[in-house]
């Protein structure tokens, strides 16, 4: 993706959500003035809070679950635990993720010698967590059709190994929605951060190795509690 884009349609317009997908941007453009912030936020925190819950209880609710729970009724409680636990984990998880990641690009960008705002940082990113938010609700929708396992994301290479080892952690990393918000994120940078594309390129690289290694780090915990069993 290049920077470049005619800014004529651009100024004096708030950014569109939709957008992110189909112009990125135009919506960058627009961030050059207006940078909003809250109205993304809440609304993801409402969106990722929902498919957590849901999430959570299909994996209460997988029969490989169900087998260990003597009965019905402590079956029932079970799934409305995972909805509290879903819940409660995606309200504060996202809530904290939001700003934690845009103070992780602000230092960087402080290290290059950009001075752009933390809020400006934190709108770039929450509008680019679109298309995240977008392949969130993909992956539920194909979990609740083909029944497989809540923790495998269908997007990514991880289907591809064995749920539980080191493999199929790493390979989670390698996913469709989270490298297509890595490019847009750095196309972002680059309009409203003014950041060079080298620049931005090596935050984002920075980035993509993070998410890597806390995968694999999860795919080793997960092979680990495996061998314990």
């Amino acid at each position: 993706m290049e920077p470049n884009v005619n800014t004529q349609d651009a100024s004096g317009k708030k950014p569109s959500l939709f957008g992110m997908i189909t112009s990125p941007s135009v919506q960058f453009e627009r961030m050059k003035t207006k940078s909003p912030v809250w109205g993304a936020f809440f609304l993801f925190v409402i969106i990722t809070t929902i498919v957590a819950s849901i999430t959570t209880y299909q994996a209460m609710n997988n029969p490989e679950v169900l087998a260990n729970i003597p009965d019905l009724e402590t079956a029932k409680m079970a799934g409305y635990f995972g909805i509290g636990l879903g819940a409660i984990g995606g309200l504060i998880g996202t809530v904290i993720w939001f700003f934690v990641a845009a103070g992780i690009y602000k230092i960087i960008m402080m290290f290059m010698g950009n001075d752009t705002p933390y809020m400006k940082v934190l709108s770039i990113y929450l509008y680019t967590y679109t298309i995240a938010i977008l392949g969130a609700i993909i992956n539920l929708i194909l979990k609740l059709i083909i029944g497989g396992s809540a923790e495998t994301s269908y997007t990514s290479l991880a289907p591809l190994f064995e749920p539980g080892t080191y493999l199929h952690g790493a390979a989670s990393a390698f996913e469709v929605f989270s490298i297509w918000g890595l490019v847009v994120m750095g196309l972002g940078l680059q309009i409203v951060a003014g950041l060079s594309k080298k620049q931005a390129t090596t935050i984002i690289v920075i980035f993509f190795i993070l998410s890597v290694a806390f995968s694999s780090l999860s795919g080793i915990a997960s092979s680990f509690s495996n061998l314990g069993q």
